[in-house]
């Protein structure tokens, strides 16, 4: 309260905020104001406004009719209800501090519970890593070979599936790696044909449904090579990937026999403040009746506008 605010509230009630624990109000009689100094005031305790635990309630700082000298700084206006005597006005401010107090203790309780539960969750989920799999089961639809998810029901057919598989094994309670030759027919990675069936389960690692690791499949051996160079020049891993943007495989997924397509993939990397993008411009010729014409070109730019270009065909490569 300042000093003006001060002679218009002399003969009133104030609030007087000056114990850290209670808050009390009572009629401001004499006002003192020097110059260059903090005004004081003088009041008659009449009352408890607040009291902040049970401690300072039962040994309030100022009792019934005390005078306290308090700095004017630690006035303000009272606009509140007084109660009927100083006896009253403490059971008011125990009423209201066992309110806030249960209030309180309703919210530690909650959070409490929170902690409680999110330790739990914790607790329960340690040591338990996320599968890297889906997992399929063969089925047999139309006279067509499909591989079914088994969590969301999706199908895809297996016939030109390009994603590497494994194939659980009964008998021996493994997993084995496996490459489709027709029909039902399979080669396992050790060189072994065998034959699969109806319901046989089939995993694939979900990294293969990442739009990179799709591009990258779709890539010939040294074209692979060549992007796995240009990326260990820079300093880049594959952990570093923010982006990748695929049209070859939408490409592919719609191609028909004897169609030509061509189009440019973004493969965008981070590592701290450095950036790489790679344009990979490719064209593709399908045959039904001979190879097929393979075209990839690998353009690298850093934030510092280093280039280097790297071009692949299936009939040669060029730096």
């Amino acid at each position: 309260m300042n000093r003006k605010e001060a002679f218009e509230y002399k003969g009133h009630i104030v609030l007087v905020h000056n114990h850290p624990e209670c808050v009390c109000y009572g009629l401001l009689t004499d006002i003192e104001t020097p110059k260059n100094k903090i005004w004081q005031g003088t009041v008659t305790i009449k009352g408890i406004y607040s009291v902040s635990n049970a401690k300072t309630a039962y040994n309030p700082p100022y009792h019934d009719g005390e005078k306290v000298q308090v700095a004017g700084s630690k006035i303000q206006p009272f606009t509140g209800k007084l109660a009927r005597s100083y006896r009253a006005s403490l059971l008011q401010a125990i009423g209201s501090l066992e309110k806030d107090t249960t209030r309180s203790l309703l919210e530690l309780e909650e959070q409490k519970q929170q902690l409680q539960d999110l330790r739990l969750q914790l607790r329960n989920k340690r040591g338990k890593a996320e599968d890297p799999f889906l997992y399929f089961s063969l089925v047999n639809e139309n006279e067509e070979i499909l591989l079914q998810e088994q969590s969301q029901n999706e199908k895809m057919l297996l016939e030109g599936c390009p994603f590497e598989m494994e194939w659980y094994d009964p008998k021996t309670k493994s997993w084995t790696g496996v490459i489709h030759d027709k029909d039902w027919k399979f080669t396992t990675k050790s060189g072994n044909n065998i034959q699969l069936h109806q319901k046989d389960m089939i995993r694939i690692h979900k990294e293969q449904f990442e739009p990179f690791q799709i591009l990258i499949n779709e890539l010939e051996a040294p074209a692979k090579e060549s992007l796995a160079r240009l990326m260990h020049y820079y300093g880049f891993q594959r952990k570093h990937l923010v982006k990748c943007q695929n049209t070859l495989l939408k490409e592919l997924l719609h191609a028909e026999e004897d169609q030509h397509f061509s189009g440019v993939n973004f493969i965008i990397f981070q590592k701290d403040t450095s950036f790489l993008v790679i344009q990979h411009r490719y064209e593709r010729t399908l045959h039904s009746d001979q190879d097929d014409y393979i075209y990839d070109r690998f353009e690298c730019t850093t934030e510092f506008n280093e280039r280097q270009v790297i071009t692949y065909t299936n009939m040669q490569t060029s730096r």
